[in-house]
């Protein structure tokens, strides 16, 4: 599966699994989207939830797409990205989406108020001028 983004605001699927194995081969559309974010200059995949498609552009807004919640998109490429997210024999399982977020919200959080402890800290203390040259 491929995605692209334009700045016609849509996100656009591809199947990809036989292109190239021919010179007449290419990739086949599947769909596309608007984002509803403006015109999309990025498109990502999550690592760990093949299924979700992130996008973002000119509205200086993130969009996201959760490709399992359509069916046409479960038929055509769910036995293979059901099979990608296994792990493999000596590998770690797959990251858990959910935990690893709530760890990265977590994070955010922590680096703010350590932000705002240390600009509280900094807000009672006199700022001492250098001595004029004669």
């Amino acid at each position: 599966m491929l995605a692209t983004c334009a700045i016609d605001k849509t996100v656009a699927l591809w199947d990809t699994q036989h292109a190239g194995s021919s010179p007449d081969s290419k990739p086949i559309p599947c769909g596309n989207k608007d984002m509803n974010v403006g015109k999309l200059y990025s498109v990502a995949f999550y690592q760990s939830s093949p299924w979700l498609v992130g996008s973002g552009g000119s509205g200086n807004q993130l969009a996201l797409w959760n490709l399992e919640s359509e069916e046409v998109f479960r038929n055509r490429f769910g036995d293979r990205l059901d099979a990608s997210m296994q792990p493999k024999k000596g590998e770690e399982k797959a990251y858990d989406f959910e935990a690893m977020m709530t760890a990265t919200d977590q994070a955010a959080l922590e680096a703010k108020d350590k932000a705002e402890d240390k600009k509280k800290k900094g807000k009672g203390k006199s700022k001492k001028k250098a001595p004029k040259k004669k």
